[in-house]
C-alpha cells in the first residue's frame, strides 16, 4: 500500500510539473493579456480611441487570479462605448418593452435619441453614455419610447426620474 501511496503522489507531482512547463511554454512573451468587453482578445491594436468608454490595467497578481496563466504579465481590460451600452440598455430594458422590442430587432441604440428629464443627450457621446450608465434603477420612473417622424431618429426615449 505504501509502494502504491509513493507512486500516485510521484504521479500527481509530474503531472503539476509538466502542467507548469506547458504554461510557461505558452506564454511567449511579456505581453499582458487583452480584455475587451468581457472578452479575451489577441490584441486591442485596431481599436479607435473615441470607441473606448475607459480602461484599466490589471497587475500580474490580479490579473492572474481573474485569467489564470495568461494574466501572468498583468491585464489590460478596456470598455468600449458599445459594451458600456450594453449595460444601461439592459437596465432601461426593465422599464419599457417597446424598447427592449427595439433593441432585439435593431440589435442597437444607434439610431435613438434620449432625454433625461426634459434634456436632450447628445448621441452616443462619452458624456452621453455616463449619464445613461449612472442611472440608477430605482430612481428611474419611467421609460417611454416615442417615435416622432419629425426628428432623424427612429425613436425617443425619454426618461423620467423620481428626482423629477
Amino acid at each position: 500500500m505504501r509502494v502504491l501511496t509513493i507512486i500516485f503522489c510521484l504521479f500527481i507531482s509530474m503531472n503539476a510539473f509538466a502542467q507548469r512547463i506547458k504554461d510557461q511554454a505558452t506564454q511567449t512573451s511579456n505581453e499582458p493579456v487583452y480584455v475587451v468587453d468581457g472578452q479575451v482578445v489577441p490584441s486591442i491594436k485596431d481599436i479607435k480611441s473615441h470607441d473606448i468608454y475607459e480602461t484599466a490595467v490589471l497587475s500580474d497578481t490580479l490579473a492572474k487570479t481573474l485569467y489564470g496563466s495568461r494574466g501572468m504579465n498583468g491585464a489590460m481590460v478596456v470598455t468600449t462605448m458599445k459594451g458600456q451600452a450594453v449595460i444601461y440598455q439592459k437596465k432601461l430594458s426593465q422599464f419599457s418593452e417597446k424598447y427592449k422590442n427595439y433593441l432585439a430587432k435593431k440589435g442597437n441604440d444607434d439610431n435613438l435619441s434620449y432625454v433625461i428629464n426634459n434634456t436632450m443627450l447628445i448621441a452616443r457621446t462619452k458624456h452621453t453614455v455616463e449619464e445613461l450608465s449612472d442611472l440608477d434603477s430605482a430612481n428611474i420612473k419611467k421609460v417611454e419610447f416615442k417615435t416622432v417622424r419629425q426628428f432623424k431618429t427612429d425613436a425617443t426615449v425619454v426618461i423620467t426620474t423620481n428626482d423629477q
